[in-house]
């Protein structure tokens, strides 16, 4: 550890003594470079100072001394909830969260432009370096973190979890977005927001009674997310799924529009079918990775080439993508039959994750196939049209399925499908009898 040494002309010393327990709201407009490209600096002067004398206003509730809106470099703006004596954490975190709303309320009105708030409950130390008053804790980094985070999910503010416990009023519209640890954090944070009339998409004459089964099966469906090892649930990304499809249904009813938070959660289980070994533990990592400069390089030059020998096969599969939404992923337990001899096909199946076995009639082992096989196709270009084999999940599997009808609907897929028939039957004839 480096040591840290305070400058000797004395300029820097602490002011309040220990550190104190805050919530810490922090806020950033969206849109603000484009909202001020053209103006001249007077004008975002006078722009700024009007956005954060309103802000200071729509915090503020009837018969409160006025909320101190703290200017950030460009359009982020620091709020500090302190404990008033005879305080605790239930007040400053009501009292938080309720400017947040009043906000949120705000931004649903066009009294304010959009803006995004990230609210911690956390530890600060201030101290004075010359005239001015400084503030420090690792806590302003995870609002901040919080904030940003605002953006990828689709809402005007995230809270942690110590900041959801301490509510009273408001506990009913806590929804749960889910376990994540942020860039540049060590530690995942639970996180949750308020679904409540005129606040994130929902009207303000919505059915509450609905929007409270939304909710109710929303954070029903970030429990099994999440899972809780004292309770004993494990992540089910499976029963996940079917909670999440069925609560988008509900908010689509209510709103006439999808909710974002839902689908960034079925956009992970579609990319990570399978939690991964440390999942309960981390959550979603939702840190930015290194690029791979050659894994990039070897992706555009296999598009390249790939383009050069098919050019139909090539829009099909990298420029008209429209296609992949058609493969449904399932999950199949150890032991399951997937797919059975001499049925008619149902779909074509591609192993995400796990090992499968296929059978012949006989019972006798044809292969093991694993990540990244595909099977199912043969019967579709077979003048039975049935299954010739057996398939069976050797390992919990995860597939992904695209239907006969699907199938049949997109000719460029089942040329490729066919083609792919065609290879494997070219392999079988050569060697031993293979897959259907």
């Amino acid at each position: 550890m480096i040591p840290v040494s305070r400058p000797k002309n004395n300029i820097f010393r602490v002011e309040n003594g220990p550190k104190k327990e805050v919530v810490i709201l922090l806020s950033d407009m969206v849109q603000y470079s484009a909202r001020t490209s053209m103006m001249k600096p007077e004008e975002i002067r006078d722009f700024m100072l009007n956005y954060h004398e309103k802000m200071r206003e729509i915090m503020t509730t009837d018969g409160e001394e006025l909320v101190d809106v703290e200017p950030l470099a460009g359009d982020g703006a620091l709020v500090i909830f302190d404990k008033r004596p005879g305080e605790g954490r239930t007040e400053i975190c009501t009292r938080a969260l309720n400017a947040a709303i009043r906000m949120a309320y705000a931004i649903n009105d066009g009294r304010i432009p959009a803006t995004r708030m990230g609210i911690y409950l956390g530890d600060i130390i201030q101290a004075k370096l010359g005239d001015r008053e400084l503030k420090f804790g690792s806590s302003f980094a995870v609002a901040n973190r919080l904030e940003d985070l605002c953006n990828y999910f689709g809402t005007n503010f995230l809270m942690d979890r110590e900041v959801a416990r301490y509510q009273g009023d408001e506990t009913k519209f806590l929804l749960s977005i889910g376990k994540v640890t942020l860039q540049g954090l060590q530690f995942p944070l639970n996180v949750y927001t308020v679904y409540k009339p005129g606040v994130h998409g929902c009207p303000v004459d919505i059915d509450e009674s609905r929007l409270l089964e939304f909710i109710g099966i929303k954070n029903m469906a970030m429990e099994l997310f999440c899972g809780n090892s004292p309770m004993g649930i494990l992540p089910d990304f499976p029963a996940v799924r079917k909670k999440l499809l069925k609560a988008q249904k509900l908010f689509v009813e209510l709103t006439g529009k999808e909710d974002q938070a839902i689908e960034r959660i079925l956009e992970y289980i579609r990319e990570t079918p399978s939690p991964e070994s440390d999942f309960q533990q981390q959550g979603m990592k939702l840190s930015s990775r290194k690029r791979d400069s050659l894994g990039i390089r070897l992706f555009r030059l296999s598009q390249q080439l790939l383009k050069a020998m098919d050019r139909e096969f090539y829009h099909a599969l990298v420029v008209d993508t429209d296609w992949e939404r058609f493969f449904v992923l399932e999950w199949k337990r150890q032991g399951d039959v997937v797919v059975r001899v001499d049925e008619a096909p149902d779909g074509i199946y591609y192993i995400d994750s796990g090992e499968a076995e296929t059978y012949d009639k006989r019972g006798r082992l044809i292969a093991t196939l694993g990540a990244g096989d595909i099977f199912g196709e043969m019967a579709y270009f077979s003048k039975k049209g049935k299954r010739n084999a057996t398939v069976i999940a050797k390992t919990d599997l995860v597939v992904r399925k695209i239907s006969s009808d699907d199938f049949k609907r997109l000719p460029t897929i089942e040329k490729i499908f066919h083609r792919i028939a065609q290879g494997r039957r070219t392999r079988q004839r050569a060697a031993t009898p293979g897959l259907q």
